[in-house]
């Protein structure tokens, strides 16, 4: 899999990485002007946040050699994100549908719920991890008041850890795995967005215009 800058990271990696997959769930509460805001500015690079704001991916991991390694990594991990980063927020998530047709999204605008799911192909992990978050990191710049997200990465490769990500206006953090409260939040607002009739090309599409 190759990558434009628009979709999912795969790199084309060695053989002993090849065939990694990272599922992205994101449950956000944002009402629709600032959500259109968001699609339509410009992705925000990684290095937008200092190196040690990204040290929390390296921490749930269950093998302590893949963590010390996952750190080393850091800081070429996040230069090597930037370089698949172009477009806007909206073209991003395009990018991915048309990747590989496993985005969904779902809106109700009434409440400002937005639920967003991807999964993705990842050739070099730490990398790949740093841009699943970058989809959603600068929502945050958006956020005003009680506007919050929780956005959750899972991988194949170790499937027990889960990498969790809470937003609110301007603050972004990984406050590790144990946060109840964080996903009984999710799932309320999971639970506010109802079936649609539109795809998530022709949500993004529509929103982003």
């Amino acid at each position: 899999m190759s990558n434009d800058g628009h979709g999912a990271p795969g790199q084309g990696g060695g053989a002993d990485e090849m065939g990694r997959y990272v599922t992205v769930a994101a449950a956000m509460v944002i009402e629709e002007v600032r959500l259109r805001k968001f699609l339509q500015a410009p992705v925000a690079r990684a290095n937008t946040w200092p190196e040690n704001d990204w040290a929390g991916i390296c921490a749930p991991w269950s093998d302590e050699a893949v963590r010390l390694e996952y750190r080393e990594q850091l800081t070429a991990a996040i230069a090597e994100c930037d370089g698949w980063i172009d477009g806007t927020y909206a073209e991003l998530l395009l990018g991915i549908d048309e990747e590989d047709g496993s985005l969904s999204v779902g809106f109700d605008e009434a409440s400002g719920s937005l639920v967003v799911e991807f999964e993705a192909r990842v050739d070099f992990p730490v990398p790949s991890l740093i841009w699943a978050l970058t989809v959603f990191r600068g929502m945050a710049g958006f956020m005003v008041d009680d506007e919050t997200g929780i956005v959750t990465v899972t991988a194949d490769w170790d499937i027990q850890a889960e990498l969790l990500m809470l937003l609110e206006p301007g603050k972004s953090e990984f406050p590790g795995q144990a946060q109840p409260k964080a996903k009984d939040r999710a799932f309320d607002i999971r639970c506010a967005v109802g079936d649609s009739d539109e795809s998530a090309s022709e949500l993004i599409g529509r929103l982003s215009s």
